[in-house]
């Protein structure tokens, strides 16, 4: 069913676009054999009302992803960028990982620059020591209100695979979103949740 509507989001974009100002990014990680981290998928969107964002992420040889006991890859949302998006994440059968993030009613992502999210890896206890690298494959799709296509090519990062624990900080990513600040709908913050629904600790909250 997933995989089904990973296929509607696509065929209802018609056009294609250029637009140098909207794209997205890994953040470089380290992590040990046998260790697990989080790599952050980040996006920048300064010009464009962008509201969907669909990516298949290879991982390299010595990585593999963390899933849950019902097999569902451990990704956890930013809210403050994606306060009314749900994500879609599926393990395939090839190790990739394949996401799909997108608001029922075509809400906008947060305006700006910053993490969307973050997925949980694991390193090989035998893996090789250096850097390897986390990339996108093909051709991945960002769509504004419009249902006009952005699409970005080659999105890579750096994991950096090392035996030195210094060095190497962590950070709990989830943490982000239990902070007690309140977001309205388009993950903006207000200094306090009125009459609506706003976000608070990663949970929707209805306020009267």
């Amino acid at each position: 069913m997933k995989r089904i509507y990973i296929l509607l989001i696509s065929v209802l974009v018609w056009s294609t676009v250029k637009a140098e100002d909207n794209t997205f990014y890994f953040t470089d990680a380290a992590i040990m054999p046998g260790q697990t981290a989080n790599i952050q998928l980040c996006m920048r969107n300064v010009a464009t009302d962008l509201t969907c964002l669909e990516a298949e992420i290879q991982l390299p040889e010595g990585l593999s992803l963390v899933v849950d006991e019902a097999g569902e890859p451990v990704v956890t949302q930013i809210r403050n960028r994606t306060a009314s998006h749900e994500i879609l994440a599926n393990a395939l059968d090839n190790g990739n990982l394949k996401l799909l993030i997108s608001s029922i009613d075509a809400d906008m992502f947060a305006e700006g620059e910053g993490p969307l999210l973050s997925f949980c890896v694991q390193a090989d206890v035998n893996a090789t020591t250096g850097i390897c690298t986390v990339e996108t494959v093909g051709q991945s799709l960002l769509v504004n209100t419009a249902a006009e296509a952005y699409y970005s090519v080659g999105v890579t990062g750096n994991v950096l695979v090392t035996d030195d624990p210094t060095g190497i900080t962590t950070t709990d990513y989830a943490q982000q979103t239990s902070d007690d600040k309140i977001y309205n709908l388009a993950g903006q913050r207000v200094s306090k949740a009125k009459n609506g629904i706003f976000i608070k600790n990663g949970k929707k909250e209805l306020h009267r």
